[in-house]
């Protein structure tokens, strides 16, 4: 692999992405069902009495924090999360292969699925890359995406399952 992952197993370390994902404008991206998105947000999202939270670090690059993943289990599979940051995006599905071969053998979970809001165009080649099956059905309206206009507005979620027997 090329990039280290690490189990994010202390508030240290569960804290460390907000920063980068804050300097990068990427918190309403993350938090988009937040309006005004704060740390204590993005603790809650990923507190450890119901999320999975990995970190990767790029040691050819002096160990920095190259992304971070997030899975809420349910019962042996999990809805996984992503953000890459911006100096690894061109090595974005690398770096997205290895972070799913990672989750599989660290937690016995049997599949992921990736929800997100379908107006992310980006995340469909992604997903598609890391060998995510898109579902065709979309759940209307799933998505709380709360503008300042536009406090109950909502958006359609997109779904993708990956299967562990099925991961690249």
């Amino acid at each position: 692999m090329a990039y280290r992952f690490i189990i994010a197993d202390s508030p240290e370390l569960r804290r460390m992405p907000w920063e980068k994902i804050e300097e990068e404008g990427l918190t309403r991206a993350i938090l988009w069902n937040r309006l005004h998105p704060t740390l204590l947000d993005w603790l809650e999202l990923v507190s450890p009495s119901t999320t999975l939270m990995g970190s990767a670090f790029d040691d050819e690059k002096g160990g920095e924090l190259a992304g971070a993943l997030w899975v809420v289990p349910s019962g042996l599979c999990g809805t996984v999360h992503f953000v890459i940051f911006k100096e690894w995006r061109a090595d974005k599905v690398r770096l997205g292969r290895e972070a799913v071969r990672w989750i599989f053998e660290t937690w016995t979970l049997e599949a992921l699925l990736a929800a997100f809001p379908a107006c992310y165009r980006h995340l469909w080649a992604f997903m598609d890359a890391l060998g995510f099956t898109p579902w065709p059905e979309r759940l209307p309206k799933a998505c709380h995406m709360p503008t300042a206009g536009n406090q109950t507005r909502c958006k359609d979620m997109a779904l993708a399952l990956l299967r562990r027997d099925e991961a690249r």
